[in-house]
This record gives structure tokens, C-alpha cells and sequence, in this order.
């Protein structure tokens, strides 16, 4: 491993060569829509926004930026480092890097509540972010149930947390069915939230919330980064090395699923960023969790971002949950088949 100042190097550099690159590319992504904005109008706005200026008409350009391009441009920084943190968290402890963030079927488990909250009208309670609540709380119950099934004689084996994931999240979703069989009115929104979308109502409170649990989670995840160094070298040495490993395996699924679930119930079912992006940060910044993980969530963040922005220049209400797919299919069978040469 790196000596502590390498590291701390390292660190500095990659964190802010990432993060020039993610204000950037909020920058351009905020342009991108059906009106362009331009820059000028990007920095005036900006400013008059953080300075509490109000904007009262809908067709100013700055009203458009302020109060629609920006909340869901940070909205998408916050779901893509969500889904990457996670990710790498994941891989690391299951030392698998086909691992997912929805492999723990907390995504299926959000989308069970959400749909419900959505055919039950009951959005409009916790000041109107009812839907995203209640799809974060379904997707915690699913998550605690799946460690459950995981835990036998006081351990969580590694195959059978996959299995109960699978298995959960494939009950789920067939609950997810029986909803929609009903939904009727309600039929598009849903089908178009299980997508994968960020063009929906978006509000400063919604990201203000998101971000909250995201950024605490990502803390609490990257607080493990050594032990999950340590876990790579087997459970038996770590052990050795001082890694409590059963209570580090608790500890990164269920801060994996809180911001995965933060991250689900405000944007909905966006695959394959979770497994496609930790996999090329560990191929371009190396394997060590204390670099890793930022660079996942900050790349991760820039590129959903930029995935949104693309889907957005197709059509305002293109799910960037097809866009993702599109690109991270080709990615996973790639994994998929080189993965027994690597081993």
C-alpha cells in the first residue's frame, strides 16, 4: 500500500481533477434542454439564486435554470455518486466486480413503495416528497430482509446475500406487477419512474434530502475503505489484521442500501451505472478502497449527469435509465466474459 503522504497525493489530485470535471460538466448539462441557456445567463442566475433573488416568471430564462436545469443536473450528481460509492463499496466486499447496488433488492424494494405511494395519491404528504419517503423506507424493510435470510450461525455468507437478494428483489417485483395490473391512470407515471428518470418535479427539496443521506452515507462507506482493503486478502487474514469482517459485511450492505435507496426513490430504476463506473475507476485509479471510492462517486456523478444531459438533448422526458442500459449492457457482457481469464 501507498505511504500515508503518496496517498494523500494521490488523493488530493484525483479528488480535484474529478471535481473540475463534474462542475464542468453541470455546467454544460445545464445548458442542454429544449431552451438553450446561455452561460452568461447561467452565472447570472446562479448568483441571483444563491443571493436569495426571486424568480417569478416561468418563461425567464433564468426562472428555468434556477428552479428546473440546476435541481435536477445536482439531483443527477447525487443519484450517479450514490450508485457508484455503493458500487464500489460492493464489489470490495463481496470481491466480485459484477457486483451491483441492486443486487441487494433494495431497488425493488423502493419501486414497491414508490408505485404504491403513486397509485395511493399519497404523494403530496412529507411536504410533497411522499413518494420518494416511502419508496426509501420499502427499500431499508427489504434490505434488513435480506440480511436476515444472508445470516446464518452468526455470519452473512457471501452466496447465500446474493441469493437472497435475487430472490427478494424477485418477489418484490412481482408485487411491483400487481400494482401497475391496477394502477390504471397512474399506468404512465410508474412505468415511466421504473425507467429510470429525472424529469419529473424536481425541488430544492427533494435534492437538499437526497443529498443529506447520500453524502452521509458515501462518509460512513469511505470510513471502511482500509478494512475493505484488508477484506481483499481473504476473510481468514483479515481477521488476523484486526478486521471485525461480519460486522464490516453489516456495516457496507446496509450503508450500500441506505444510499441506494436515497438514491432510487427520487430517480427510479438506473441500471448498470452502479457496476459500470467503480469498475473503470479501479481500472484507471487502482484497486485501493481510499481512492477508489471517491473517484467512483465523483465520476459516477459527472456521468449520469452527462447520461441525462444526452437523453435530455433526444427528448425532455427520455429515461436516462435506457440510455444507461444502452451503454452498460455491451459493458456487463464484456465483464461477464473476460471475468474467468482475470481469476
Amino acid at each position: 500500500m501507498s505511504g500515508p503522504r503518496s496517498l494523500l497525493t494521490r488523493l488530493v489530485v484525483t479528488t480535484a481533477g474529478l471535481t473540475g470535471l463534474l462542475i464542468v460538466t453541470l455546467l454544460i448539462a445545464a445548458k442542454v434542454g429544449p431552451v438553450a441557456i446561455p452561460f452568461s445567463v447561467v452565472t447570472a442566475s446562479a448568483k441571483a439564486g444563491l443571493l436569495g433573488h426571486p424568480f417569478a416568471d416561468p418563461n425567464n430564462l433564468a426562472f428555468i435554470f434556477w428552479r428546473q436545469r440546476l435541481p435536477r443536473v445536482l439531483l443527477g450528481a447525487v443519484v450517479g455518486m450514490a450508485l457508484t460509492v455503493s458500487g464500489g463499496a460492493l464489489q470490495g466486499m463481496l470481491m466480485n466486480p459484477l457486483a451491483d447496488p441492486y443486487l441487494v433488492g433494495v431497488s425493488a424494494g423502493a419501486a414497491l413503495g414508490a408505485s404504491i405511494a403513486t397509485v395511493a395519491h399519497l404523494g403530496i404528504y412529507f411536504g410533497g416528497l411522499g413518494k420518494c419517503v416511502i419508496g426509501f423506507g420499502s427499500g431499508l424493510v427489504t434490505m434488513f430482509l435480506v440480511l436476515w435470510l444472508a445470516r446464518a450461525r452468526g455470519r452473512t455468507d457471501r452466496n447465500s446475500f446474493i441469493l437472497a437478494g435475487v430472490v427478494v428483489g424477485s418477489f418484490m417485483w412481482a408485487l411491483v406487477t400487481v400494482v401497475i395490473t391496477i394502477a390504471r391512470q397512474d399506468l404512465g407515471t410508474i412505468v415511466l419512474w421504473l425507467m429510470g428518470n429525472l424529469s419529473g418535479q424536481v425541488t430544492w427539496a427533494m435534492v437538499g434530502a437526497s443529498a443529506a443521506v447520500v453524502l452521509g452515507g458515501c462518509l460512513l462507506l469511505y470510513s471502511h475503505a482500509r478494512d475493505l482493503n484488508l477484506l481483499a486478502l481473504g476473510e481468514e487474514s483479515a481477521r488476523q489484521l484486526g478486521v471485525e469482517v461480519e460486522g464490516l459485511k453489516t456495516s457496507v450492505v446496509s450503508l450500500s442500501a441506505l444510499v441506494t435507496a436515497a438514491a432510487v426513490s427520487v430517480s427510479g430504476i438506473i441500471g448498470f451505472v452502479g457496476l459500470v463506473v467503480p469498475h473503470a475507476a479501479r481500472k484507471l485509479f487502482g484497486a485501493d478502497h481510499r481512492i477508489l471510492l471517491p473517484a467512483a462517486g465523483l465520476l459516477g456523478a459527472s456521468f449520469l449527469v452527462a447520461a441525462d444531459a444526452a437523453a435530455r438533448a433526444v427528448d425532455e422526458r427520455f429515461p436516462v435509465g435506457v440510455l444507461t442500459a444502452l451503454l452498460g449492457a455491451p459493458f456487463f457482457f464484456y465483464l461477464l466474459k473476460t471475468k474467468p481469464q482475470s481469476q
